[in-house]
């Protein structure tokens, strides 16, 4: 949108219509405007998107894949679970064979049978047959054959009932079973009587069931998922002790795995990374009992999350695509919108600040911008006949102003002549003619600055400083004392007429107060006449090398009286200084208020 404003007796340019009276701000075209909002709509959509994807869809994720890790858990524990049962069910089949429970049976067709569950299983490590002695009278691979076992607590535990132990490792029987392996084998211990058919004891078939096929079962399970899923299992004992998983965490108790309500869950492990953990525990199948153990998957949260961050950095790159998109769509919807806002401005900007009418195009692209076209053109009219009727205004104010200072001066210039004529009417030594003189110099002071104003294009303010240099100019040429020399040292300063005139009355008081007291019987000298700007202050210094003042501040006269009055008319301040002649300084604020009543007692 472009306008004229009419300012004094001129029109503003185009640039300054909106901005002149107005602090400066920022401006953003329509174009900008568009394609930031679109594309930070876009920006905010995908992020907001994201963010959504991040939480929701990481909660919901997070829980599928949780209740999966637990269902793979619980697959596990299934499988131990049926595993021992079914080792379990192995021995008492065993227990119930005529060949194991014959106590005629001999040590060979004993070690057949229990040979022969070892081949069927390999599993199995070790099978023996223990007399209710103690002695160990059969055993596959004829391991421990004639030794006496009745130390071993599962031959002990297997008195009575069957038995089943906890995971243990195999020091010395696991050397001669596994000569050539590194690490030292873990066994599962099995145990059952053995009775004839009156229920007597005949002896106890125990079992060494390798704690490999515990592994061989974890595989089976979690051979169903990816390796890069990065899925890891582990074992626990009742206590919550790791009996199979990694190495690092082997033998080493799990806080967590006792938290009873949780399926699934996030958990910090004592490595310092994250894991989304599952445990599953195993229950006993059948007549087995069980043995408590736990079955714990985890997963690393960032691999299990990777779905949702894959997810993520897909909407985040076809947000940025869709959002460069709206950004080319505002820049070709911004183009065609301010296509006729800028018709408008460069035809303004054509018609120049002279006053031309600008010939504003009508656009029928849309509704808003004809309507716009024609309030404008309505608009420029009424403010060129305005600036018409201004201009005429101003021109018939200026010239009666002008007229005015002009009487004034003249005016000023006929009280001077009167009071000349008067003066010289007085006989010489009569004190009213000095103080008629006096009285003259200020109308002429004032009288000048009338002068000054007519004359100059500024009806408002006047060159102080040439002021000054004029007044010091007229004072030089009344002197009848040749000897004595006025300087003016002024700044160029411009200051309005109602300040002008009170300081020019100080300055032509001071300067007639010097001439007259500093420099008696004719003696030499310089009065000088500064002025300065410094700050928001106007700095006027009057100053002799004549004999001094011997009164500090002076008293007493209608000069001195008048200045004073004049000092506290303008706000100002005036000091004296007393140091080679005389000095007096006038300070003034530009601000002051000069058109205040002051009373003057003389």
């Amino acid at each position: 949108m472009c306008a004229f404003f009419l300012l004094g007796t001129g029109m503003a340019t185009p640039g300054e219509a909106f901005t002149k009276g107005r602090p400066a701000t920022l401006k953003i075209g329509l174009r900008t405007m568009l394609i930031a909002c679109l594309g930070g709509v876009g920006l905010a959509f995908t992020a907001g998107t994201a963010a959504i994807l991040q939480v929701e869809a990481g909660d919901r994720l997070q829980r599928v894949i949780g209740e999966q890790l637990h269902l793979y858990a619980g697959q596990v524990a299934d499988k131990l679970d049926r595993g021992m049962f079914e080792r379990y069910r192995d021995l008492l089949v065993v227990t119930s064979l005529e060949t194991i429970r014959a106590t005629d049976a001999s040590r060979d067709s004993r070690r057949a049978v229990l040979q022969k569950l070892q081949d069927s299983y390999p599993d199995y490590a070790w099978i023996g047959f223990i007399r209710p002695t103690g002695l160990l009278e059969a055993a596959t691979g004829r391991v421990y054959e004639g030794m006496d076992v009745s130390a071993r607590g599962w031959w002990k535990q297997g008195f009575d009932r069957p038995y089943v132990g906890d995971v243990h490792d195999a020091v010395v029987l696991g050397k001669l079973l596994y000569a050539n392996r590194m690490e030292v084998p873990r066994f599962v211990d099995l145990a059952a009587p053995v009775r004839d058919e009156q229920g007597t004891l005949t002896g106890v078939v125990a079992a060494h069931l390798s704690w490999d096929w515990a592994s061989e079962v974890e595989r089976s399970v979690l051979g169903q998922i990816s390796e890069d899923a990065e899925v890891e299992a582990m074992i626990l004992s009742a206590d919550g002790t790791v009996i199979l998983g990694p190495k690092p965490l082997v033998g080493k108790p799990l806080a967590f795995a006792s938290a009873p309500g949780r399926r699934a869950w996030v958990e910090s492990w004592p490595d310092g990374r994250r894991f989304l953990t599952s445990v599953a525990r195993t229950k006993g199948y059948r007549d087995y009992p069980g043995l408590g153990w736990s079955v714990v998957l985890r997963q690393p949260v960032d691999q299990a999350m990777a779905p949702v961050a894959e997810l993520r950095n897909r909407v985040i790159a076809w947000g940025i695509a869709a959002s460069l998109l709206a950004v080319l769509v505002g820049h070709v919807l911004a183009t065609w919108l301010s296509a006729p806002l800028r018709a408008m401005s460069r035809a303004v900007e054509a018609a120049g600040p002279d006053g031309a009418m600008p010939v504003l195009p009508l656009t029928g692209r849309y509704t808003e911008a004809a309507t716009l076209s024609g309030a404008l053109h309505t608009y420029v009219s009424d403010l060129q006949e305005a600036d018409r009727r201004l201009r005429g205004t101003v021109a018939e104010k200026t010239v009666l102003l002008r007229e005015v200072h002009h009487r004034v001066k003249n005016n000023l210039q006929v009280i001077y002549g009167l009071m000349m004529v008067e003066m010289r009417r007085l006989p010489k030594g009569d004190l009213s003619r000095g103080r008629i003189e006096a009285l003259a110099g200020r109308v002429t002071s004032m009288g000048r600055l009338h002068e000054q104003l007519y004359t100059s294009g500024d009806l408002m303010n006047v060159d102080f400083g040439t002021h000054l240099r004029q007044l010091c100019d007229a004072l030089q040429e009344l002197l009848p004392n040749e000897a004595i020399t006025i300087h003016p040292d002024t700044d160029d300063v411009s200051c309005s007429i109602e300040l002008a005139t009170p300081l020019g009355l100080i300055a032509n008081e001071l300067v007639v107060n010097a001439l007259k007291h500093a420099f008696p019987e004719g003696s030499r000298g310089t009065v000088t006449v500064r002025l300065r700007q410094a700050g928001d202050r106007l700095m006027m210094t009057v100053a002799d090398d004549g004999i001094g003042c011997p009164d500090m501040p002076p008293k007493g006269g209608i000069g001195t009286t008048l200045v004073d009055a004049l000092v506290r008319q303008v706000g100002g301040t005036i000091t004296f200084e007393a140091r080679s002649g005389c000095t007096a300084t006038v300070s003034v604020p530009f601000t002051a208020d000069a058109n205040r009543p002051v009373a003057v007692h003389a």
